[in-house]
């Protein structure tokens, strides 16, 4: 499946303890749910530090955490992202907010992961880079969506490049 491609091209390690874990998150209360989002986050941290993670809550999709590579993608501590969205004024991608809320909406609604997105991103150096996004929904005990737990890595424009060759010689004619 699509799913397991990107689990194991993407992050593997990353992807490993969120199935061990993601059942749990179900039946979590809220300060059990952040408490088992900032260990998952500080368990994956890669050596070279180079996958994102942040996760929202509720219908508006507010930041309630994220790593430290995140918060520094984004420009701010990761304390300063808490309680905000995608449109806040300091955010440096907010040209693509709208569209991380689409993705964000279409996870929160059908309540199925969204992996292997291709976009491109502003960091708040300016720097714009492919990123290649994953995204799935935090569930609550009854199955509604309590939010989404996303992640990303940077990716050069070589391996973009060949991601973006291989989706299109594998889409669909019409």
């Amino acid at each position: 499946t699509a799913y397991r491609t990107v689990k194991n091209g993407s992050w593997p390690q990353m992807h490993a303890a969120m199935e061990r874990r993601a059942a749990h998150w179900a039946m979590a209360g809220e300060s059990e749910l952040a408490a088992e989002l900032e260990s998952y986050v500080k368990e994956t941290e890669t050596p070279d530090g180079a996958v994102r993670v942040f996760w929202k809550l509720g219908p508006k999709f507010i930041f309630a955490g994220c790593n430290e590579r995140f918060a520094r993608d984004a420009g701010l501590a990761a304390a300063d992202l808490m309680g905000t969205d995608d449109f806040d004024a300091r955010l440096p991608w907010g040209g693509q907010a709208a569209k991380y809320r689409a993705d964000d909406m279409e996870v929160f609604q059908s309540r199925q992961a969204k992996l292997d997105i291709l976009e491109r991103q502003k960091s708040a150096t300016g720097e714009v880079f492919w990123v290649r996004v994953g995204k799935t929904p935090i569930l609550a005990p009854d199955g509604s969506a309590r939010g989404i737990l996303g992640m990303y890595d940077i990716l050069d424009d070589k391996t973009a490049s060949k991601l973006f060759m291989a989706r299109s010689q594998s889409a669909p004619k019409i």
